[in-house]
């Protein structure tokens, strides 16, 4: 069947109205996007946001967070997983043998530390995508220099950043890495810390402090595009319960005392890195 002209333009006319309509969906979700930091253009919002609040929920992706004027926000995680950091201490229970950690400190060149090491990270993989590479040495394993200049083979005393594989802490408070193929020994300073750094949210719970440094696009400044967020919390894992146990007063006089008679002489618990280390 022919068309005459007039028809032809009339179908054309009709396909692009039908394409534009399809086309409506996406601008709309471009919109939703929007909140979290961009225009409706696709411009970067120039508005900067920095709050500190509590954590009230998280879903994929996203966080709810109270800020301290009782606000409720939401904030879009940052594109890389080194933006978000979770902050915890730890004691030495919580450690466990192939654990991943780092800390710094000043080496000779035949591996020996100069100075007992005074703090300790813990840390899970992340993906490296668009990290960018002074900040990779950070999650990859091996034996770092602070120095990037300087020379393959050291001469004196440098300061380096271990990253690796947990062995284990022997009786005489030396902590054993595995850093990649070069294994490290080093001693921890009397009052060395350790610190978890998760770039996840395994450990996060509601009511944890959050601080933020993102990007929203005026005037709605309830949806945030995050570009750094940390929480931390007062909680310390690895620390042992301060509740005591308490015993039954049906229990006898004499089934206490057989009690302990039985127990070891210590009841302090075997610590399974010291274990590890010796082996």
């Amino acid at each position: 069947m022919k068309h005459s002209p007039r028809a032809v333009r009339l179908m054309a006319c009709g396909i692009a109205v039908i394409f534009i309509a399809a086309g409506s969906g996406p601008t709309v979700l471009a919109d939703e996007a929007a909140g979290f930091g961009k225009a409706a253009s696709g411009a970067s919002a120039n508005e900067v946001a920095e709050f500190k609040g509590k954590l009230k929920g998280f879903q994929r992706g996203v966080l709810q967070v109270t800020k301290e004027d009782g606000t409720d926000v939401m904030v879009q995680l940052p594109a890389t997983a080194a933006g978000f950091t979770f902050v915890a201490d730890a004691k030495i229970p919580f450690l466990t043998r192939g654990m991943l950690v780092r800390f710094s400190g000043t080496f000779a060149p035949n591996g020996a530390a100069a100075v007992p090491i005074d703090k300790v990270e813990i840390f899970q993989p992340i993906n490296l995508q668009g990290i960018p590479g002074h900040s990779r040495d950070r999650f990859v394993p091996g034996v770092h220099p602070a120095d990037k200049r300087a020379a393959k083979k050291p001469v004196g005393l440098g300061k380096y950043t271990i990253v690796g594989s947990l062995v284990g802490i022997n009786g005489n408070g030396a902590i054993r890495v595995q850093a990649g193929k070069i294994p490290v020994v080093a001693p921890l300073a009397q009052d060395a810390t350790f610190q978890i750094r998760f770039n996840n949210l395994n450990l996060a719970k509601e009511g944890d402090t959050v601080s933020v440094a993102g990007f929203y696009n005026p005037p709605d400044e309830t949806r945030i595009r995050g570009e750094v967020i940390t929480i931390t919390t007062d909680r310390v894992y690895g620390e042992p319960s301060e509740v005591p146990q308490r015993r039954s007063r049906r229990t006898s006089k004499r089934a206490s005392k057989k009690a302990d008679a039985e127990s070891p002489a210590t009841s302090e618990p075997a610590d399974p890195l010291e274990d590890s280390a010796k082996s």
